[in-house]
């Protein structure tokens, strides 16, 4: 433009581009008040109230509005029509760096529509300040990332927000600044202040529910309770409104992130009016496909589950009827019998240690060839806490050697003193229970006392537990009753590997999760990356310590019913969790089985007939 006007460059006209900006502020202001009819208030702009100049969905209930006069009157199975689903998610994408200031850039209209009042709402936080209110989930990384030095620089490392979760539209004065992560203190000020103008009584419950997509992510123990697959009256919403919404806004990051306080505030209300408007518009196409999909997919899990409950005996489904209704009448947190969960065998070491110790008690140490205190418990116990410790310590000096030396610590050498003191004096309680180990020792040429001058480094050292003696052999060796001890410790073990097996394999999950929806640039991927490394690597222990334990298992008892449970665990199966349905197209919306419970996949051949009910249950819903 400016070669058009003057290609000389004698007379260059006077830059507009800062003005242009304050008029396009302006027109955006202008055309939100003109839009939500403010023009014909005798107060005009001036008597806007908070959240007046937003779009409200039209499928939320509004008592007065869109709800007939009788609503409160009608009966128990009718109040899902009436019920108000709100959703609620935090975004690091819309972060904003310390440019300008409230005294420079104070915005046009704060608190006007979509985000909160600006003052109130930092009083609130400040008073709340307290390092501990963070979540205590293990997978929630968003603490982890407002908590590191890539805020540094920032006013904001984000926003929250909270939606309708059936229209999928930002709630009036729902959204509202992060000033260092997705605090308690930031989301409850938030949460209270879309809902202020509903006038909610006193009494009113709330159901606290987990989305579908990020459910299998967390804990499964009673999480039943927040599924939205067994939530009454819920029907097929998945609670991901969020990840949607932010979806469709995660452009104006860049765009944002530079901007002075107040116009960003007045861009981000301009762009949240507009997802607003275009749902709305949109709504009628948008239910009429969904019901379509819905009738479709409601008459094929009636068949299913008519199907099913016809081959099972009627006293056992009316039981299981009479299970269900009662859990689902319970209050969260609910106490009532869960007929949607498969229990396990809940077996773990410090279980398995307390029953040993209980059991030896009562026999008045009867396996303890001698008045030793520590009696076999005690000594299998150490044996295997030696043996972690060896493992440990072997993927420590694999690291060291790969160190240089400049950068060495005194770490391993101190480690290696530590182990080695504590298995000789392990070894001297071995000769008490396992007299016979030195004969096998000699016979077997595997090393007798002088073992240590064949290899210094004691985390080479074998220890020679029962499981490391051959069968033919293991009897001569040790007293009555230390295999059978181990070999309850080894099954306990295999069930703690699992575990935490499957909660590595959570927090990776959540941890991709988080990264691909809030990190970008290398040198925060880089660290990113680097932390989900670091969990893939405990995923990988536990597989160890899960196959170790087994195959010691499988020594000492050989093969029995005990492999029902504790199978052989291939590379295969050591996998996050995915829906099955996720790569396929379909007719209706995802989000039938999300919460990791596929019918096909649950097991149906318990001898108590948990995993039957787990499946009617599934199916009732």
């Amino acid at each position: 433009l400016e070669r058009l006007t003057d290609n000389t460059g004698t007379n260059v006209p006077k830059l507009r581009y800062q003005p242009l900006l304050r008029v396009g502020l302006q027109w955006r202001h202008l055309k939100m008040l003109k839009r939500a009819g403010r023009g014909h208030d005798d107060a005009g702009a001036a008597g806007t109230k908070y959240g007046e100049l937003a779009i409200q969905c039209p499928s939320c209930p509004h008592p007065g509005i869109n709800l007939p006069p009788d609503w409160k009157d009608v009966p128990e199975e009718k109040r899902f029509l009436y019920r108000l689903l709100v959703c609620m998610d935090a975004n690091f994408r819309l972060k904003n760096q310390l440019v300008s200031n409230y005294s420079q850039d104070p915005g046009l209209g704060i608190g006007w529509a979509y985000m909160v009042g600006r003052k109130p709402y930092e009083d609130f936080v400040l008073s709340q300040a307290n390092e501990n209110d963070v979540s205590t989930c293990a997978a929630f990384l968003a603490m982890a990332l407002a908590l590191s030095r890539f805020c540094q620089g920032l006013r904001y490392t984000g926003v929250g927000g909270v939606f309708c979760g059936r229209g999928e539209m930002f709630m009036p004065n729902g959204v509202g600044n992060l000033q260092k992560g997705e605090r308690y203190a930031n989301m409850d000020y938030i949460f209270g202040s879309s809902l202020r103008e509903i006038q909610l009584p006193s009494h009113v419950e709330t159901i606290p529910l987990i989305p579908k997509f990020h459910e299998p992510a967390h804990h499964d123990k009673n999480h039943e309770q927040y599924s939205f697959n067994l939530a009454v009256g819920i029907g097929n919403s998945d609670g991901e409104v969020p990840e949607r919404a932010w979806a469709g806004h995660n452009g104006l990051g860049n765009a944002t992130k530079t901007q002075g306080p107040g116009s960003r505030h007045d861009v981000l209300d301009d762009h949240f009016g507009s997802w607003n408007w275009r749902k709305y518009c949109g709504m009628g196409n948008t239910l009429i496909r969904r019901y379509k999909a819905a009738i479709m997919e409601r008459n094929r899990q009636v068949e299913a589950h008519r199907g099913f409950t016809a081959s099972l005996p009627e006293e056992l489904v009316r039981e299981w009827e009479e299970m269900c209704t009662v859990w689902d009448e319970d209050k969260v947190p609910k106490m009532a019998t869960n007929p949607y969960s498969v229990e396990g065998s809940g077996l773990t070491q410090a279980k398995v240690c307390e029953e040993l110790r209980k059991e030896e008690n009562r026999e008045g140490g009867t396996h303890s060839p001698t008045s030793n205190s520590t009696g076999p418990v005690d000594f299998i116990q150490m044996g295997l806490e030696l043996q972690t410790v060896q493992y440990k310590l072997r993927a420590l000096a694999k690291e060291h050697t790969s160190t240089p030396k400049l950068l060495r610590g005194t770490s391993l050498k101190d480690q290696r003193q530590r182990l080695a003191q504590n298995i000789k004096g392990w070894e001297a309680i071995r000769a008490i229970y396992m007299p016979g180990l030195l004969q096998y020792q000699i016979q077997s040429a595997s090393g007798g006392p002088n073992s240590w001058e064949n290899d210094p480094n004691p985390e080479e050292v074998e220890l020679f537990l029962p499981s490391q003696i051959s069968a033919e052999h293991r009897k001569a060796v040790c007293v009555n009753g230390l295999p059978e001890i181990e070999s309850r410790y080894r099954e306990a073990q295999c069930h703690d590997a699992l575990e935490s097996l499957r909660r590595a394999l959570r927090i990776k999950t959540r941890m991709i999760q988080f990264k691909n929806k809030n990190i970008r640039g290398q040198e925060q991927s880089t660290r990113s990356r680097a932390l989900i490394d670091r969990v893939h690597r405990n995923a990988l222990t536990s597989v160890d310590q899960y196959r170790h334990a087994r195959s010691a298992k499988m020594k000492l008892c050989g093969p029995g019913i005990w492999e029902d449970t504790l199978r052989p665990l291939l590379n295969n199966d050591v996998r996050s969790y995915s829906d099955p349905r996720r790569n396929t197209r379909g007719t209706g919306r995802r989000g039938i089985w999300e919460d990791g419970h596929h019918p096909q996949q649950m097991p149906v051949d318990n001898e108590d007939g948990t995993g039957e009910a787990s499946h009617h249950g599934r199916g009732r819903c």
